[in-house]
């Protein structure tokens, strides 16, 4: 998977997740893996960038770095330009991560998503343990694990 695949992946997340679920839409992770897409919601995400920090990285370890997850995405609602939105962050191994965003129209769905951009590093610093562990992973997986610099190929999504 490329990374501009990547960026559509974490967007057809947000797009399900919105005509699934509805709102509000809780903090949810996107695992992108070879042979599905893990949605994670977080309902109890704390409000302090210091305990989301702290429960991002719990996550990390217990869920991306066992499994040698090379990419990761991350749905949370916002408000931006003054309207409610769905913003998308995304990142993966050696790739800086990036943000975009999709506001949701009068009939509650998401209307198209405006053009990605690098995160800036001082934006959303809570992010910062999913994309340590991306970059932490080593050049050759595990044997028998996922290529650390590839995710494989198509990717069904499947809440879980």
């Amino acid at each position: 998977m490329q990374f501009e695949e990547l960026r559509y992946v974490c967007q057809e997340a947000a797009i399900d997740v919105v005509r699934t679920k509805g709102r509000p839409v809780p903090p949810t992770i996107v695992l992108p893996r070879a042979d599905r897409t893990q949605l994670v919601a977080l309902p109890d995400f704390p409000d302090e960038d210091e305990a989301r920090h702290a429960l991002l990285a719990q996550f990390a370890a217990d869920r991306m770095t066992p499994d040698a997850i090379p990419a990761w995405g991350f749905l949370a609602e916002a408000e931006v330009g003054g309207a409610d939105a769905l913003v998308v962050a995304f990142g993966a191994r050696r790739h800086a991560p990036h943000i975009t965003a999709s506001w949701f129209g009068d009939d509650g769905g998401l209307v198209e998503f405006a053009p990605s951009e690098e995160l800036d590093p001082t934006a959303l610093p809570f992010l910062h343990p999913l994309q340590h562990a991306v970059d932490a992973l080593p050049a050759q997986p595990p044997e028998g694990g996922p290529p650390g610099d590839v995710l494989g190929g198509g990717l069904p999504l499947h809440p879980g």
